[in-house]
């Protein structure tokens, strides 16, 4: 009986500061949103600003796009197949993502946390230190993917993920900082998040928001024929 003291008490407590992150993220009032269009620029490891579009569609479709040196650029993961075309490629045309930036990609924007869908999948994993701060942790592992979120223990909130994942024998790793975040009523939005990991940096800037805005499936599609 003793022995499982301890466990139940990780447990209760792990839900405890679970249920508090999702009412400081506003998740409720997320849960009722389907579709999300924001306006920002993208920053490259140089402090070179560009002009973004971000549209996003339940479950997890995501599209980018914007300007680049003058050149239009777009990124889409459609919730099976991540794709880019971009002048920054050595062929302008649509190509599949390499895995850091699927990566990124995929974990660039949430609607609310990301930690509310694969919260029946989350362990606690306790205090674990970030650049000398401890944070509450779960962790999520689901097949070749890993992730370990780090939650601020006084006002709940996600400040850095780490994503890892496997690519047959390499193993890619990208630290997701979110720098700031804004409210608008009662959501919780980043400001800004951060990428590092691999050969490259990027920050996303958020600067409007618009809610519900909706968006056609095929945005999100492989544009075939490109």
């Amino acid at each position: 009986m003793l022995m499982t003291i301890p466990s139940i008490v990780c447990a209760q407590s792990g839900l405890g500061i679970l249920e508090q992150h999702f009412t400081a993220h506003g998740q409720e009032e997320w849960n009722q949103v389907r579709s999300v269009s924001v306006d920002g620029k993208w920053v490259d490891e140089d402090y070179r600003a560009y002009t973004m579009k971000l549209t996003m569609k339940r479950p997890d479709k995501i599209r980018l796009e914007g300007t680049y040196n003058g050149k239009n650029y777009a990124e889409g993961y459609n919730g099976l197949v991540a794709w880019v075309v971009a002048p920054w490629r050595d062929d302008y045309e649509v190509q599949r993502m390499d895995e850091g930036e699927e990566i990124i990609i995929r974990s660039v924007f949430s609607l609310g946390s990301p930690l509310y869908e694969a919260r029946e999948h989350l362990e606690f994993t306790g205090l674990m230190d970030m650049e000398g701060v401890l944070y509450n942790t779960f962790t999520l592992e689901e097949g070749s993917y890993k992730k370990v979120f780090y939650l601020d223990r006084d006002n709940h909130r996600l400040y850095y993920e780490l994503i890892e994942n496997k690519f047959g024998t390499e193993t890619v790793s990208v630290l997701k900082v979110i720098d700031k975040y804004k409210a608008y009523g009662p959501l919780l939005v980043p400001t800004s998040v951060i990428f590092e990991g691999l050969d490259l940096e990027r920050e996303f800037v958020f600067d409007e928001i618009y809610l519900g805005t909706g968006a056609n499936d095929a945005i999100f599609d492989y544009p075939e024929g490109q």
